[in-house]
């Protein structure tokens, strides 16, 4: 006999409560139901799940391990429920991104109005935060995909589907009229000069910036404004002597307009590459799907696709 997915989630309400009443209580089950389910499922599997020691339970090694695939199990289930809801009433159900810094700026708006018109209705979370708190949320199952800098990816990535969307020119934008205007070839000296905001780069780039400018150019050194909010340091670059660093995409209109320009500083190979990610074990979404054509399309718009 097999577990069911109903024994699975009271598992993992016990593990996650450590206690056989208040996981009754999370589940809606008399203690007593709840009890006779972990029991159960003990049998099923044929081992002991939870060391009980008086009122203290803690899990066994083999629970430890059945705990993790429990997760998975449940979480695929979920997801496999909302498909076929989407299928059925034509209900999207809740989709969940993460973006990183400049995706946020150029993707963001784009997305909300997809939910907005989207046939049936569709509701939307779009997370913003550090890109290992992103990742950690994609693999627990808090996040359904992410965009983000694919330098920022660990290499060790199984468990991962990345795929490249583009790769984003980088940078130096001060505002019509700044000093550094009148420079013909602006050093980075003559940036020091003034205040540079940006967002932060992965590890492999700065590595890059260093060996191209040297060790003033690490972004640690250099930057003295830090944020993941691209749209207000570009309003403080148009607005003041402060100096933007970083992708150029999101500054296209001001660039048009001609409130910012692009100082001569050669970021050949500094380009952020994009990529669109996802668990490698999850239920088929052609929600998602038609997120990942519009993010394409969006991008499309600002840079050549991925090679």
């Amino acid at each position: 006999m097999t577990a069911t997915i109903a024994q699975l989630r009271h598992f993992i309400a016990l593990a996650e409560s450590g206690s056989f009443t208040r996981g009754a209580d999370s589940t809606r089950r008399s203690q007593a139901a709840f009890s006779r389910s972990i029991a159960e499922l003990e049998s099923k599997l044929g081992v002991a799940l939870i060391e009980r020691q008086g009122h203290r339970h803690s899990l066994t090694p083999i629970g430890l391990t059945v705990l993790e695939h429990a997760r998975q199990v449940v979480a695929q289930t979920d997801e496999l429920h909302q498909v076929v809801q989407h299928h059925v009433s034509g209900d999207a159900g809740h989709v969940r991104i993460g973006l990183g810094a400049t995706p946020a700026a150029l993707l963001t708006l784009p997305l909300m109005r997809h939910a907005r018109d989207y046939p049936g209705g569709m509701k939307i979370r779009i997370s913003r935060a550090l890109q290992d708190l992103q990742l950690q949320a994609l693999r627990e199952r808090q996040l359904d995909a992410l965009v983000m800098d694919l330098r920022s990816i660990p290499h060790a990535n199984g468990d991962l589907v990345v795929q490249k969307l583009c790769e984003l020119p980088t940078g130096v934008l001060c505002r019509a009229g700044h000093p550094l205007c009148r420079l013909a070839e602006p050093t980075l000296a003559d940036l020091k000069a003034y205040p540079a905001a940006g967002t932060g780069v992965s590890s492999s780039v700065a590595r890059h910036a260093v060996e191209r400018f040297g060790p003033l150019a690490h972004p640690d050194s250099f930057l003295s404004i830090g944020s993941d909010d691209v749209e207000s340091m570009l309003h403080l670059a148009s607005e003041s002597d402060v100096v933007f660093v970083g992708i150029v995409a999101p500054a296209q209109a001001r660039l048009q307009a001609g409130t910012l320009v692009q100082l001569p500083f050669p970021m050949d190979g500094l380009e952020s590459h994009l990529a669109w990610v996802q668990r490698a074990a999850r239920a088929p979404n052609p929600v998602l799907d038609d997120i990942l054509r519009l993010v394409l399309r969006t991008l499309s718009q600002v840079a050549p696709p991925a090679p």
